[in-house]
């Protein structure tokens, strides 16, 4: 009972109930006053603080009945919006549990020989599963006593063919995902961070994710995607993965 009285809705609808019980007792009184009385006038001014607490009554068992149908409606407009939300939530969830696939990379590694086809395949299939708008993978190399991470495949990129990227280990993103051999997931890039140019135009994805390529403890690269859609849980496990993949492929072939 007393959940009962804990639920707005409930008891606003308990108010308007007893609210219309009310104008129905009190219709009944006041038609039978006169009568009961003796009185062959209705209206007497002794009667003026009854006919004030009857009309006070009667605005606030309106207000009452409003309130009640008011809220219910936002009920339902909530309750509809929480399905939408569970139900968007739930096909991107499925829809990244069934557009990856971590058997086409292996097959696509399984028919790459070079450390560049390698490579190549693997990116490839890795964005093209994810509907990725761009993505570059940098390779570790050594000079001087300094490690670094250095472009060599790109997909969908827009740079000369002469064009040197590179990061020192614990430089920049890309740098502090090679330095700590972790995962790093942005979800809210800047506008014009990256530009992705095609004959439609230019944009700019919201979404990166920097992934290392680890045999072992070694760091042999990194792999870095941009998306224009968020990218799940089960998304950057297939990545992280993939990566894996790659690395162990590229280290037999060292």
């Amino acid at each position: 009972m007393t959940g009962l009285f804990n639920d707005r809705y409930y008891l606003n609808l308990i108010l308007a109930v007893l609210f219309i019980l009310g104008i129905g007792a009190s219709l009944y009184f006041i038609y039978s006053l006169p009568a009961g009385l003796s009185l062959t006038d209705g209206y007497q001014p002794q009667f003026v603080t009854v006919y004030l607490v009857l009309g006070a009554t009667f605005l606030l068992g309106g207000f009452a009945i409003t309130a009640a149908l008011r809220y219910k409606k936002e009920i339902i407009v909530y309750r509809d919006r929480t399905l939408e939300a569970a139900g968007a939530a739930t096909e991107n969830d499925q829809a990244g549990k069934t557009t990856i696939s971590l058997e086409s990379v292996k097959s696509s590694l399984q028919q790459a020989r070079s450390e560049k086809d390698i490579l190549q395949a693997g990116i490839q299939a890795i964005c093209k599963q994810l509907d990725a708008g761009q993505g570059a993978l940098y390779i570790t190399t050594e000079a001087g006593g300094k490690r670094k991470v250095e472009l060599k495949i790109g997909y969908a990129l827009t740079i000369g063919e002469s064009t040197v990227i590179a990061y020192e280990f614990g430089e920049g993103l890309i740098g502090q995902s090679a330095s700590g051999a972790r995962t790093l997931y942005i979800d809210d890039i800047p506008d014009g961070y990256i530009k992705i140019i095609s004959g439609l135009g230019s944009a700019s994805p919201k979404y990166l994710l920097i992934v290392p390529l680890k045999s072992g403890d070694q760091v042999m690269g990194v792999l870095e995607i941009a998306s224009f859609h968020g990218i799940t849980e089960d998304q950057r496990k297939f990545v992280e993965e993939s990566a894996q993949l790659m690395a162990e492929k590229v280290s037999t072939k060292s």
